[in-house]
């Protein structure tokens, strides 16, 4: 390995340990949303590390064909107490401005979308249903029109025919009305006493 390879590895390792210190902050910003569940915290504490370990085998892999030294391991850590000492406050402050930013975006959109597209489907839908419902009724008082209508010269046939029956079949109509209607009392006084029994 030359010098000047020697010199990009440790610059490079430099710059991966000032990564992961930024990683394992922004990591750990974003915990909170699965530390509450069973297993899965474990699950992506396992991908994080794995994930972070080829990133930084696959930069070390670019400068020196991935030939591991003691000394890499040095600069490592280097990096990353360099990036405790002088980067996490203000790589902290950037995230949670970054966070902020991506959160009010957010919510910019989701408000245009409920007032351009959401609210104003709504109300269409809402106006479609009272328009149905209003035409329904219409249909239903049209109807209820033409039954009245049509029904009005069947009833005068039927006074007519009334008017011209004789006085002894109107006279027999009204008996058996009158028998019907003693029927009707009956059964209903039968039912009402089977009603007071259940009680």
């Amino acid at each position: 390995m030359t010098l000047s390879t020697q010199f990009l590895t440790i610059i490079a390792m430099i710059i991966g340990g000032i990564y992961l210190g930024a990683s394992v902050d922004t990591f750990r910003r974003f915990e909170f949303y699965w530390k509450r569940r069973k297993i899965f915290p474990y699950v992506i504490e396992i991908c994080f590390w794995l994930l972070q370990t080829l990133i930084l085998f696959y930069l070390l892999y670019l400068v020196n064909q991935g030939n591991l030294r003691f000394y890499i391991l040095l600069a490592l850590l280097c990096g990353y107490a360099a990036y405790k000492s002088l980067f996490e406050s203000l790589y902290r402050r950037l995230l949670e401005g970054l966070i902020s930013t991506i959160i009010w975006i957010y919510y910019f959109f989701y408000r245009l979308v409920q007032v351009l597209i959401v609210r104003p489907v709504k109300k269409l839908v809402q106006f479609i249903i009272f328009l149905l419902i209003w035409i329904w009724g219409v249909l239903l008082w049209l109807m209820w029109l033409i039954l009245k209508i049509l029904w009005y010269p069947v009833k005068l046939t039927f006074v007519l025919i009334w008017f011209l029956t004789p006085k002894p079949i109107k006279k027999y109509f009204k008996q058996l009305a009158g028998f019907y209607s003693k029927i009707k009392n009956i059964l209903r006084k039968w039912w009402s006493g089977i009603k007071s029994k259940r009680r």
